[in-house]
């Protein structure tokens, strides 16, 4: 069928083809599609063939993250893990093997809010890290074999890449956190009318899946309507959430005074973060915040001097979004930052359109705005499970709306809007996410 669908749209315009003089450059085409077909059809099978002689390690875990990098609630689990000298082999799917690291140093000073390289539990920790982290390369044949051996599998999206799908085993725990908490945007088949391989591997995700974290009973609800129907849930919290509370307040000192450091940045300077979601339909004008306004809208509410930082979705890296005036003088793009939590962690006023990021953000009760030029358009496109007047954010369409907004911001108001709301989605999170997934997960090695 998929070949039929594939011969049928390109030679739709073939007559029109023909005249150009691309005929065969339209074959060639549509028999190198057809060729990339065939050639992940034989890989799903070889990869069933392969998966059977390849006994699970009983105390192995792996990591599969949608962004091929050590990242969201995995990277937090991992690291409780390490903390605790575990013996434990970690797995990381990434794009670069030979530049991805976790390093003792890093994990020990934000624990500590800082800390003495010459310390020795940093050269204890990492040769621990040494020894029992591996990366791999996504999709490559240490990745397969690493995923049929593994006795646990985190993963934040798909399971593998939707593209590259591999059996699992009756003994293997396929846990799901998820990338989003208490976000907005549907992304069940009903409403997720673009891409439509993703809902397909989505369905299959979901029957393979053995346990899911949640930190909400929103989030459970959207476990059940999406492709979770009777998958067991952990209410366990998101471990990429427990760097916002109290407990770490010497984590959060740290990464700005890193961030300061890196940028070269004045010590009293103050962080907003404006970082959109991406769209199905590319349409990238939406983006288009006037920075500068913004920023003196927050100096004269707030007091100080401001810094906006800028980050677009994983998506959206390679496009050229956000030229024109979101670009000046007070904007850092962020984008390639490689921990969105860590940014959320220094920000002081967080700006977004549509992104779940600012659900995990409102943890902190910091001044949260939405900035969204096309809510009816986004809403007809992917749909909301909330409307977005009812979130504790004030909402703009524009940046004169959003400036507004700003400068008549009402923090006790707002405070009691984050404390409804947080209420009424029933979540959880309260700063030890970390211990409890990693309690859990050492169990289930042990019962192997």
């Amino acid at each position: 069928m998929l070949v039929l669908r594939v011969l049928k749209k390109k030679f739709k315009s073939l007559p029109h083809v023909m005249v150009e003089g691309k005929t065969l450059k339209r074959l060639g085409n549509c028999f190198k599609q057809f060729n990339t077909w065939l050639d992940r059809k034989i890989g799903y099978l070889a990869r069933s063939v392969m998966w059977p002689h390849v006994k699970v390690v009983p105390n192995q875990i792996m990591f599969l993250p949608f962004n091929h990098s050590v990242s969201c609630n995995m990277k937090y689990i991992s690291e409780e893990i390490i903390r605790r000298k575990a013996d434990v082999e970690l797995y990381w799917s990434v794009t670069s093997p030979e530049t991805a690291s976790i390093g003792a140093q890093e994990i020990l000073a934000r624990d500590c809010g800082t800390l003495d390289r010459k310390d020795p539990r940093v050269k204890e920790l990492q040769e621990y890290i040494d020894q029992h982290v591996h990366f791999v390369k996504t999709n490559s044949y240490e990745y397969f074999h690493a995923a049929a051996s593994s006795r646990v599998i985190y993963i934040n999206s798909l399971l593998g890449d939707k593209f590259y799908p591999f059996p699992t085993k009756k003994e293997q725990h396929i846990v799901q956190t998820w990338h989003g908490s208490l976000g907005i945007k549907r992304f069940d088949i009903a409403h997720y009318n673009t891409n439509m391989s993703w809902p397909v591997a989505a369905m299959r995700m979901g029957r393979l899946t053995t346990e899911c974290i949640s930190n909400s009973t929103f989030e459970d609800g959207v476990f059940r309507e999406t492709f979770w129907k009777e998958t067991p849930i952990l209410k366990l919290g998101h471990a990429r959430n427990d760097i916002f509370f109290p407990n770490y307040e010497k984590t959060r000192a740290y990464l700005r005074g890193r961030f300061i450091r890196d940028y070269d940045l004045p010590e009293d300077i103050h962080f907003a973060l404006y970082a959109p979601t991406f769209r199905d339909n590319h349409n990238f004008a939406v983006y288009d915040l006037h920075a500068r306004a913004v920023v003196k809208a927050l100096s004269e509410r707030f007091g100080g001097k401001w810094c906006l930082l800028l980050r677009y979705h994983d998506n959206d890296k390679k496009n050229e979004a956000g030229k024109n005036t979101v670009r000046s003088d007070e904007v850092i793009d962020v984008t390639k930052y490689p921990d969105m939590q860590e940014l959320l962690a220094i920000t002081e006023v967080g700006i977004t359109d549509y992104s779940s990021w600012i659900y995990d953000y409102v943890l902190m009760r910091r001044p949260g705005f939405i900035f969204a030029m096309d809510i009816e358009d986004y809403n007809n496109e992917r749909g909301f499970y909330f409307k977005l007047e009812d979130t504790p954010f004030p909402v703009a369409t524009d940046t004169s709306e959003l400036v507004d907004h700003i400068l008549s911001f009402n923090d006790d108001v707002y405070q009691k809007k984050v404390t409804e709301f947080l209420s009424d989605k029933g979540c959880m999170d309260d700063g030890h996410a970390q211990e409890r997934i990693a309690d859990v997960t050492l169990q289930w090695l042990q019962k192997a």
